[in-house]
């Protein structure tokens, strides 16, 4: 029994986590629209980040983080932000998001400015990863 389970902790994959938390620039023309068919934001099919171009090559999760507007009375939820978990060309994966409107008092450059990395994970061992 002990030799099935430390078979098993050999086949785990560790991803060391990096948070980053700066803008990207999506790439035109490589959203995809499948996404926007569900009510989600279009996903960019890749993005430059510190003068890098990364390809999204799978989207492996997706959510939506929202908050209260106006009165508790009236109940309304609002989208904040759409994060997705994806996984890119150089066999990292990456948590990125959108914005739903830039923050009050941003000036019109970061206004533009939606789309975010907020970290990426690696694995030691690149045969592991899928």
């Amino acid at each position: 029994m002990a030799d099935a389970m430390d078979k098993n902790v050999e086949n785990v994959t560790t991803w060391e986590e990096e948070f980053i938390s700066e803008p990207i620039v999506p790439e035109p023309g490589s959203f995809s629209t499948e996404l926007m068919a569900r009510g989600l934001a279009a996903l960019p099919g890749a993005f430059t980040w510190r003068g890098r171009r990364y390809e999204v090559v799978e989207c492996l999760d997706h959510f939506k983080e929202t908050s209260n507007e106006g009165s508790k009375a009236q109940g309304e939820r609002y989208l904040r932000r759409q994060v997705f978990i994806v996984q890119l060309d150089t066999g990292q994966r990456a948590q990125i998001y959108v914005t739903r409107q830039p923050s009050s008092g941003a000036s019109a450059r970061a206004a533009k400015r939606r789309w975010y990395l907020y970290s990426i994970l690696s694995t030691d061992n690149p045969d592991e990863a899928p």
